[in-house]
Protein backbone atom coordinates (compact mmCIF):
# COMPACT_ATOMS: atom_id res chain seq x y z
CA UNK A 1 0.00 0.00 0.00
CA UNK A 2 1.30 3.86 -1.05
CA UNK A 3 0.92 6.48 1.72
CA UNK A 4 1.01 9.45 0.02
CA UNK A 5 2.03 12.53 2.75
CA UNK A 6 0.36 15.60 1.59
CA UNK A 7 1.96 18.79 3.00
CA UNK A 8 -0.09 21.65 4.86
CA UNK A 9 0.13 24.71 2.54
CA UNK A 10 1.75 27.43 4.64
CA UNK A 11 0.34 30.77 5.42
CA UNK A 12 2.70 32.68 4.28
CA UNK A 13 3.02 37.07 3.38
CA UNK A 14 1.07 36.74 0.43
CA UNK A 15 -2.01 35.51 1.77
CA UNK A 16 -1.90 37.93 4.42
CA UNK A 17 -1.63 40.75 1.59
CA UNK A 18 -4.59 39.13 -0.34
CA UNK A 19 -6.67 38.89 3.03
CA UNK A 20 -5.50 42.68 3.93
CA UNK A 21 -6.19 44.57 0.30
CA UNK A 22 -9.53 42.33 0.18
CA UNK A 23 -10.75 44.07 3.88
CA UNK A 24 -9.81 47.28 3.19
CA UNK A 25 -11.45 47.09 0.22
CA UNK A 26 -14.79 46.31 1.15
CA UNK A 27 -14.51 49.09 3.43
CA UNK A 28 -13.57 51.65 0.84
CA UNK A 29 -16.31 50.13 -1.46
CA UNK A 30 -18.93 50.97 1.53
CA UNK A 31 -17.99 54.20 2.42
CA UNK A 32 -18.07 55.14 -1.42
CA UNK A 33 -21.43 54.07 -1.35
CA UNK A 34 -22.42 55.46 1.68
CA UNK A 35 -21.40 58.84 0.46
CA UNK A 36 -22.45 58.83 -2.23
CA UNK A 37 -26.37 58.31 -1.11
CA UNK A 38 -26.04 61.04 1.93
CA UNK A 39 -24.87 63.41 -0.71
CA UNK A 40 -27.40 62.46 -3.41
CA UNK A 41 -30.27 62.74 -1.05
CA UNK A 42 -30.08 65.59 1.48
CA UNK A 43 -28.36 68.77 0.52
CA UNK A 44 -27.86 69.54 4.29
CA UNK A 45 -29.52 73.43 3.74
CA UNK A 46 -31.57 74.02 6.35
CA UNK A 47 -31.13 77.47 5.53
CA UNK A 48 -29.80 79.44 2.32
CA UNK A 49 -27.85 81.98 4.70
CA UNK A 50 -27.09 81.56 8.53
CA UNK A 51 -26.34 84.99 9.61
CA UNK A 52 -29.27 86.39 7.88
CA UNK A 53 -31.55 83.63 9.44
CA UNK A 54 -30.21 84.40 12.98
CA UNK A 55 -30.76 88.06 12.38
CA UNK A 56 -34.79 87.13 12.79
CA UNK A 57 -34.19 85.16 16.77
CA UNK A 58 -35.33 87.73 18.99
CA UNK A 59 -38.56 88.14 16.86
CA UNK A 60 -39.02 84.70 16.12
CA UNK A 61 -38.89 83.83 19.93
CA UNK A 62 -41.09 87.06 20.59
CA UNK A 63 -43.59 85.41 18.59
CA UNK A 64 -43.28 82.02 19.98
CA UNK A 65 -43.94 83.43 23.31
CA UNK A 66 -46.81 85.56 22.37
CA UNK A 67 -48.32 82.19 20.52
CA UNK A 68 -48.06 80.18 23.71
CA UNK A 69 -49.70 82.60 25.98
CA UNK A 70 -52.64 82.60 23.41
CA UNK A 71 -53.26 79.00 24.98
CA UNK A 72 -54.22 78.02 21.18
CA UNK A 73 -54.84 73.89 20.71
CA UNK A 74 -53.96 72.72 17.35
CA UNK A 75 -54.04 69.25 16.12
CA UNK A 76 -53.19 67.62 13.23
CA UNK A 77 -54.47 64.74 11.25
CA UNK A 78 -54.26 62.69 7.88
CA UNK A 79 -54.97 60.42 5.54
CA UNK A 80 -54.44 59.36 2.50
CA UNK A 81 -55.69 62.23 0.76
CA UNK A 82 -55.94 65.08 2.92
CA UNK A 83 -54.52 66.94 5.89
CA UNK A 84 -56.78 68.75 8.65
CA UNK A 85 -56.08 70.59 11.29
CA UNK A 86 -58.20 71.92 14.06
CA UNK A 87 -57.97 75.40 15.75
CA UNK A 88 -59.22 75.92 19.24
CA UNK A 89 -58.73 78.23 21.80
CA UNK A 90 -58.13 78.14 25.24
CA UNK A 91 -61.31 77.40 26.03
CA UNK A 92 -61.74 74.54 23.57
CA UNK A 93 -63.95 76.79 21.59
CA UNK A 94 -62.88 76.71 17.70
CA UNK A 95 -61.42 79.16 16.12
CA UNK A 96 -63.40 80.35 12.48
CA UNK A 97 -62.50 82.56 9.85
CA UNK A 98 -58.36 81.61 9.83
CA UNK A 99 -56.35 82.09 6.76
CA UNK A 100 -54.07 79.11 7.02
CA UNK A 101 -51.34 77.82 4.63
CA UNK A 102 -48.85 75.26 4.97
CA UNK A 103 -45.21 73.92 3.30
CA UNK A 104 -45.80 70.15 3.38
CA UNK A 105 -42.29 68.66 3.05
CA UNK A 106 -39.82 65.30 3.64
CA UNK A 107 -37.22 66.33 6.16
CA UNK A 108 -34.62 64.86 3.91
CA UNK A 109 -35.50 65.73 0.13
CA UNK A 110 -37.23 68.94 -1.44
CA UNK A 111 -38.50 66.65 -4.06
CA UNK A 112 -41.81 66.18 -2.49
CA UNK A 113 -42.17 69.78 -1.48
CA UNK A 114 -45.77 71.16 -1.91
CA UNK A 115 -47.32 74.37 -0.84
CA UNK A 116 -50.79 73.98 0.97
CA UNK A 117 -53.96 76.03 1.67
CA UNK A 118 -56.28 74.91 4.19
CA UNK A 119 -59.72 76.22 3.58
CA UNK A 120 -62.17 75.68 6.82
CA UNK A 121 -64.83 72.65 6.62
CA UNK A 122 -66.21 72.84 10.09
CA UNK A 123 -66.29 75.57 12.72
CA UNK A 124 -62.63 75.42 13.63
CA UNK A 125 -61.09 72.45 11.45
CA UNK A 126 -59.26 73.21 8.04
CA UNK A 127 -58.52 70.60 5.25
CA UNK A 128 -55.77 71.02 2.34
CA UNK A 129 -55.95 68.09 -0.06
CA UNK A 130 -51.98 66.15 -0.38
CA UNK A 131 -50.97 63.06 -1.61
CA UNK A 132 -48.66 60.78 1.24
CA UNK A 133 -46.97 58.43 -0.12
CA UNK A 134 -45.43 56.45 3.35
CA UNK A 135 -42.73 57.64 5.17
CA UNK A 136 -41.87 60.79 7.42
CA UNK A 137 -43.16 63.88 6.53
CA UNK A 138 -43.70 67.22 7.82
CA UNK A 139 -46.03 70.49 7.57
CA UNK A 140 -44.99 73.54 8.96
CA UNK A 141 -48.93 75.36 9.50
CA UNK A 142 -49.06 79.44 9.48
CA UNK A 143 -51.72 81.67 10.60
CA UNK A 144 -51.87 84.73 12.10
CA UNK A 145 -50.68 84.45 15.42
CA UNK A 146 -49.57 81.18 14.91
CA UNK A 147 -47.05 78.83 13.17
CA UNK A 148 -45.98 75.33 14.42
CA UNK A 149 -44.35 72.29 12.70
CA UNK A 150 -45.26 69.06 12.76
CA UNK A 151 -44.03 65.70 11.99
CA UNK A 152 -45.50 62.58 11.29
CA UNK A 153 -45.25 59.22 9.81
CA UNK A 154 -47.35 57.85 6.96
CA UNK A 155 -47.65 54.30 7.26
CA UNK A 156 -47.80 51.82 4.22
Amino acid sequence: MHTSTVKPREFTGRHMLVIVIGFFSVVLFANVVMAYLASSTWSGLIVSNGYVASQSFNADHARARAQEAAGWNVELSHNAGALAIVFAGRDAAPLSGLIVSGQLRRPTTERDDVRLVFLEGRSGTYEAPARLAAGVWEVEVDTTGYRQTFRFVVKP
